[in-house]
């Protein structure tokens, strides 16, 4: 059960962002559908392989696709930026068109199957500009389309497709749900993805399983921390163990790793919550064991922002517990990071790590009285 979206998230309520990743390298899946003599098929193909393995930030309205593409510097030479830009942006607007166009020509009496693919594919090209975008129009076309396929792949024919389209449909709704800030999208969102992992079969798709069970435990959290509720926060921790239950550090060190933080993370918002000193004390060597898999070398904005997670953890510790060593010690963190981000464009950050850094010091003053 191929994800072709951005299905991963990292938390960091460190610098308060959420990280979208699509680490899997499966994008490609998307082409199965297309005429691999079509010349949109080996420019998607291209496209796909640009944003293969790319963390953003979920974020509203942010530049179009477009306007992204032509902002890149990261690239290597202008002749890799251009192609991005000819190849990679307006493709994905031509997919869209062309899987259209072939929606049109299948009938649905005869070839149900190949329709229900069709509605799918294209919720996932405008889920996907929707998540890169952040736009909402996008990913509640992707709804309708995902809509139009599950009227087709139904749960006793077709349990795993019905399972696939019903993920992508609570990834979109947890999307539009972060956005906006919409508790109501949020809770549809764990209703598709609690009724996806029901149907996957753990034991021969393990991945996409913990996938799933990791989408349910992240909802969960964001409910948790919304309404502030230690409930939810707890069944959060449980989906959680259960999605690290199925990945391996050795085999899937960066789907572990997610799914890691993502635990530390729950902990230390359940720790902060109900002044659980052991909670908190539990989620910094999970931190740490991120930090040996996101390293300053490979992956360097979210080993900052794991990082911000562990100082804010050793923060919350120190200010239940009265350790000023350890309260120091976060400052000390804060302001490494903020460091990291002055002359970048990540002036958000900057100035949360700055704010985090003051907060610090302010403990510090008040442990040292």
């Amino acid at each position: 059960m191929p994800h072709h979206l951005y299905a991963e998230t990292l938390l960091a309520p460190g610098l308060d962002v959420s990280f979208m990743w699509r680490h899997q390298n499966n994008g490609r899946d998307l082409l199965k559908i297309l005429d691999p003599e079509s010349p949109v098929h080996g420019a998607l193909g291209q496209a796909i392989d640009r944003f293969e393995n790319t963390v953003f930030e979920l974020a509203l309205n942010k530049p179009t696709l477009i306007e992204w593409a032509n902002a890149q510097e990261t690239l290597q030479d202008a002749a890799d930026r251009r192609e991005l830009r000819l190849g990679g942006a307006h493709v994905f607007q031509q997919s869209i068109e062309l899987l259209q166009g072939m929606q049109m020509m299948t009938d649905r009496e005869e070839d149900p199957v190949r329709l229900a693919a069709i509605h799918h594919n294209i919720g996932d090209v405008m889920g996907f500009i929707g998540q890169r975008s952040g736009s909402v129009h996008f990913l509640e076309q992707a709804a309708l389309s995902y809509e139009q396929a599950l009227e087709l792949r139904t749960e006793d024919e077709m349990p795993l497709e019905w399972a696939q389209t019903t993920f992508n449909t609570g990834l979109v709704l947890q999307a539009i749900g972060e956005l906006e800030d919409e508790t109501g999208m949020l809770k549809q969102a764990l209703d598709c993805f609690k009724k996806a992992v029901n149907l996957i079969p753990r034991e021969s798709s393990p991945d996409e399983w913990a996938a799933a069970m990791n989408n349910v435990g992240v909802v969960l959290y964001r409910l948790g921390t919304h309404r502030k509720g230690a409930r939810t926060l707890e069944q959060s921790v449980v989906a959680l163990r259960n999605a690290l239950g199925g990945r391996n550090a050795e085999t899937q060190p960066m789907a572990w790793a997610i799914t890691q933080n993502n635990l530390a993370a729950t902990m230390q918002a359940l720790g902060k919550h109900e002044e659980d000193i052991s909670a908190l004390e539990a989620s910094i060597p999970m931190y740490d064991a991120v930090l040996k898999i996101f390293t300053k070398e490979t992956l360097p904005l979210l080993w900052t922002m794991v990082s911000a997670n562990r100082a804010s953890a050793m923060a919350a510790l120190a200010g239940e517990s009265d350790f000023l060593d350890m309260a120091e010690s976060s400052v000390k963190e804060f302001n490494m990071i903020a460091e990291l981000f002055e002359g970048t464009d990540y002036t958000q950050f900057l100035e949360k790590a700055q704010q985090q850094g003051q907060a610090g010091e302010e403990l510090v003053a008040s442990l040292q009285v």
